[in-house]
């Protein structure tokens, strides 16, 4: 039998590099021990250097959102040799709510951060003009960006060069509210993070890392720990059609359970949708070098994407939808917020307002390729379109149409069917509750506690993945089991003990399965109190549209409603908030 290996106890030293736009300088500021330990990386190293390094009393429009910070902090394990743990965090505060964006996306930005040498990149203040700069062995190099101005993100890729990069589009230098980052050829942050770097001045940073990956302390343990999470994609059918084919895999679940936005959330179930499933079956997974087109950002369309800009726009043809999200990637523009700004436009021309636009009816992508261009540039109907959902709204009515809770648009799903995922977006929080997407509503009056239970546990299982850096969707598996979906007893035991090896065999030392859930719970309470902070609130809070509360017609089987009430009274009676 083979010798347990026990870790040693080394510490990796790793440095913040902070980054001033007013002054044009940077330094490399070392981690100390101690919060290299307590925070580790990803969503909870973000949050705390953005209140580290924020400047509250400079946080408003007037300052040109100088004293509000953009943080980078990858997870704290993404250079280790797993295809699939490659995350990174974003955090700034909205400009849209007014609390915290934060974004968790995929992408092989986060090891280019870690090949640079940092552990989180922190940028602040504001240029005196259109900038970039770039980060090379170990220094930062600024660069006037003005012959960039009004570029597309892929121009300004395609002229810099450089494998890694963050841009804006010219939906960001002309502050359209949800304005997004072109991240690596990925469309990435909600909240309007695009719109700060435009504030900033910021057109683009490159990254040129001088080291790829390293070693595990423990390679044998670490195949072991790649070998089970692929053993356990690979028992299912989804599974398999996730590693295989991204996230868009999971659209056939929402045509069987009722959870697709469709045409401004009037149905649940339209047989059009199956032309925006994938059509290929699955016939296993390569063990010794997966895709991970989910992880790596190779999926030419993903779930959100197909539903805002698809099933939410009555536009039912895969490669038109691919185009306009395209266009959105070209423009800077976030793609669920601007798939409800349209969503939005269309059900308002349809009742005779907003005459200053096109007849929306005829679903085509040209038609939206052109609404795209003109949102992003603020020109003709777009001056209109692109001051963002909540002010269309003031200004031309149909808050019927409108889907957003404190003027952040909600993501394209039903959330009459999916009452788990219904009660984190009514308090700001966006984390994808799997086993509702594979399994559909299943809320019962008297079972408040156990829903609640299942949502707190995804918050907390969803940010210690962002910990250590891995894709929260090779979690499915443990949602996937027909009896067992809810966090069963045994299952939340394997996930946080395997995310402990995992980050054990990064940081090298021994790191508890209760360690990590302590990683999810203090990020989550962490959020909150910045959030409260920025906004000036106490006690109990969360919303939803009127819509969703009071009005269950559809062609759904059973006319549901949000049973909002009741679960926010047991999810803050959970967390012991008055």
């Amino acid at each position: 039998m083979r010798k347990k290996l026990h870790l040693a106890f080394p510490y990796r030293q790793r440095f913040i590099l902070h980054i001033d736009l007013e002054s044009e300088t940077y330094t490399s500021i070392p981690m100390e021990e101690e919060d290299a330990k307590r925070y580790l990386g990803g969503r909870l190293l973000a949050l705390m250097l953005w209140d580290r390094f924020a400047e509250y009393d400079q946080l408003g429009k007037e300052c040109y959102e100088r004293g509000n910070p953009v943080v980078f902090a990858p997870g704290a394990a993404v250079d280790i040799p797993l295809s699939y743990c490659n995350s990174f965090t974003v955090v700034t505060k909205s400009p849209v709510t007014g609390a915290l964006s934060v974004s968790s996306e995929t992408s092989s930005l986060a090891e280019a951060i870690v090949g640079c040498g940092y552990a989180a990149l922190v940028i602040t203040g504001r240029s005196r003009k259109l900038c970039s700069f770039s980060i090379a062995d170990g220094e930062v190099t600024f660069s006037d960006a003005e012959m960039y101005h009004n570029l597309t993100t892929i121009e300004v890729a395609k002229k810099v060069g450089k494998e890694h990069m963050v841009v804006i589009g010219p939906a960001g230098e002309h502050f359209v509210p949800f304005a997004s980052l072109y991240a690596n050829n990925q469309n990435i942050t909600q909240g309007g993070v695009g719109c700060v770097c435009g504030m900033k001045n910021i057109k683009f940073f490159a990254l040129s890392p001088h080291s790829h990956g390293r070693e595990a302390y423990d390679s044998h343990r670490l195949g072991l720990l790649n070998q089970s999470y692929l053993k356990d994609l690979g028992k299912t059918r989804m599974g398999k059609a996730i590693a295989q084919e991204g996230s868009i895999a999971l659209l056939s679940k929402a045509n069987h359970h009722g959870w697709a936005a469709i045409d401004t959330y009037s149905t649940r179930v339209d047989g059009r949708l199956w032309g925006l499933c994938t059509r290929s079956v699955p016939k296993g997974i390569a063990l010794d070098d997966p895709s991970f087109p989910i992880c790596q950002g190779h999926a030419p369309l993903d779930l959100e994407s197909a539903m805002a800009l698809g099933s939410n726009l009555e536009l039912f043809d895969s490669r038109s939808v691919q185009q306009v999200a395209h266009r959105c990637l070209e423009n800077g523009l976030e793609v669920v917020s601007t798939g409800a700004v349209l969503a939005w436009a269309r059900a308002c021309r349809r009742e005779g307002k907003l005459g200053f636009l096109p007849d929306l009816q005829r679903s085509t992508a040209v038609l939206y390729l052109r609404l795209l261009d003109a949102i992003a540039y603020r020109r003709g109907s777009g001056e209109q379109l692109g001051i963002g959902l909540s002010e269309l709204v003031n200004q031309y009515g149909g808050s019927e149409h409108a889907f957003m809770v404190d003027g952040l648009p909600l993501p394209p799903y039903d959330y009459r069917a999916l009452p788990v995922q219904a009660l984190l977006v009514a308090i700001g929080r966006r984390s994808v509750v799997l086993g509702e997407l594979l399994w559909g509503n299943h809320y019962h009056r008297g079972r408040e506690r156990r829903l609640v239970s299942w949502a707190l546990y995804t918050q907390k299982l969803s940010y210690a993945c962002e910990s250590v850096g891995l894709c929260p969707w090779v979690m499915l598996p443990a949602f996937n089991h027909r009896l067992f979906h809810f966090p069963h007893f045994s299952f939340a035991r394997k996930n946080f003990s395997r995310l402990a090896l995992l980050a054990s065999l990064g940081e090298g030392y021994e790191i508890s399965a209760h360690a990590m859930r302590s990683y999810g719970e203090e990020a989550l309470h962490l959020q909150a109190a910045l959030d409260d902070g920025l906004l000036h609130r106490e006690g109990r809070y969360g919303s939803l549209p009127d819509q969703l509360l009071v009005n269950g017609k559809s062609n759904f089987r059973s006319a549901q409603v949000v049973p909002l009430a009741r679960l926010l009274d047991a999810y803050w009676s959970a967390l012991g908030r008055k």
